[in-house]
């Protein structure tokens, strides 16, 4: 009676995996048939229609021949999980060279699939498939911790989790051949349980925690691109109000000072007049590479529009910010550019504003009185830097 229940359990859960496996594979065809430049998700495809015809070959074992219906079948699951390896690979962009390996396998444990499924040797042919599972399950779970990109981190450690305990029971399945000469399922019963319940769970698991790494990465990119300006790849309004909160909420806690500059290049619409826009829009990528060359890497750099540009510098006083930007502006006004066939100078205004000890700083008081900066700049004769003080928060001539 025991070991009919038991036959009707592993029926059950080979059942459930049968239909688990086509319902994935339809639907993670599908999806790379729409997104067909994913090479992840059509290497997961692949790993799911490999299984899916595993299954067929299982279920139509009375009418095929015993070679493929056992042999062929049994290599099923190999090929699937070396897929499996091979869009985690594309998708953490290392480990590329250890998809040989696992072709290695594949290709080498299938001779030893056909002959034992002639001669009979069924129990060395499920063996050698636990071994080459549990090599590939590992491999892949040691390729899912090994990148360092936060963004990814939790689905990946899932994935690698459910791996390893899949990995460990497959081991624990070549042990127990190794040990007594018989499979699981007649040697250790417990062992061929838990296989099951191992398997169910990571078939669903891991196409799912596959999708969800990859949407991770995917609104990561999204947040990414709507803070970034797409002309001159500097932070735009949005990732500039970001920044600043997070420079604020720095200076708040630790009390370093930091500046806010805001600079516009002078008479730039003379030169769109004369060149063009195309050669306007050129000048601004020029500018945006060669700002981004004169400032430290934990100063922020933005376009908030047309020729206008900000810069975040942290830890400077009103006395260091004044000389760095004059530095800059000097530097600007001697710097030959090239926005197309020939060589053209410019020069730029700048107002600079400083935290000084202030509290209860928010980014508008910052940027407003760099902006009035600025203005005074610009009407004084333009290529020059000024540095705010309350003097000039009556003067809100609107100079162009």
């Amino acid at each position: 009676m025991q070991s009919q229940g038991r036959a009707v359990l592993t029926y059950a859960i080979g059942f459930v995996l049968d239909v688990q496996l086509a319902c994935f594979a339809i639907v993670l065809t599908c999806m790379a048939l729409q997104d067909r430049g994913n090479k992840s998700l059509r290497w997961l495809a692949y790993g799911y229609i490999s299984g899916f015809a595993g299954a067929i070959l299982d279920m139509g074992g009375h009418w095929l021949p015993h070679w493929l219906s056992t042999g062929v079948f049994i290599e099923a699951a190999p090929i699937g999980y070396g897929c499996f390896y091979t869009g985690v690979a594309h998708f953490v962009r290392r480990g590329i060279r250890a998809r040989w390996f696992c072709l290695l396998l594949i290709l080498g444990g299938l001779p030893f699939f056909l002959s034992w499924s002639v001669s009979g040797r069924l129990n060395s042919g499920a063996a050698l498939q636990d071994g080459i599972l549990a090599v590939e399950t590992a491999l892949t779970a040691v390729l899912l911790v090994t990148p360092s990109d936060r963004e990814t981190r939790w689905p990946r450690r899932t994935m690698a989790a459910f791996l390893a305990v899949y990995s460990a029971v497959e081991f624990a399945r070549v042990l127990v051949f190794l040990i007594t000469d018989k499979t699981p399922g007649q040697a250790a019963p417990w062992v061929e349980d838990a296989s099951g319940i191992v398997y169910v769970v990571s078939c669903s698991v891991l196409p799912l925690a596959f999708i969800w790494m990859m949407n991770t990465r995917l609104l990561v990119h999204l947040n990414r691109q709507s803070m970034i300006d797409p002309l001159t790849e500097l932070l735009n309004r949005r990732g500039l109000q970001a920044a600043a909160e997070v420079e604020l909420a720095r200076y708040a806690r630790a009390g370093h000072d930091l500046a806010v500059v805001v600079l516009d290049l002078d008479f730039f619409k003379l030169l769109n007049d004369r060149y063009g826009h195309a050669a306007g829009d050129a000048m601004l990528c020029e500018f945006s590479v060669f700002l981004r060359g004169m400032i430290r890497e934990t100063d922020v750099a933005g376009r908030i529009g047309g020729e206008e540009f900000v810069l975040i510098l942290s830890g400077l006083g009103p006395i260091a910010a004044l000389a760095t930007i004059e530095r800059l502006r000097r530097t600007v006004s001697e710097h030959p550019f090239q926005p197309g066939s020939r060589l053209t100078r410019i020069t730029a205004s700048f107002g600079i504003t400083v935290s000084a000890g202030r509290r209860n700083l928010t980014w508008d008081v910052l940027q407003h009185e760099a902006d009035l900066a600025l203005y005074a700049a610009k009407r004084d004769g333009r290529n020059l830097s000024r540095l705010y003080d309350e003097s000039l928060a009556a003067e809100t001539s609107d100079i162009a």
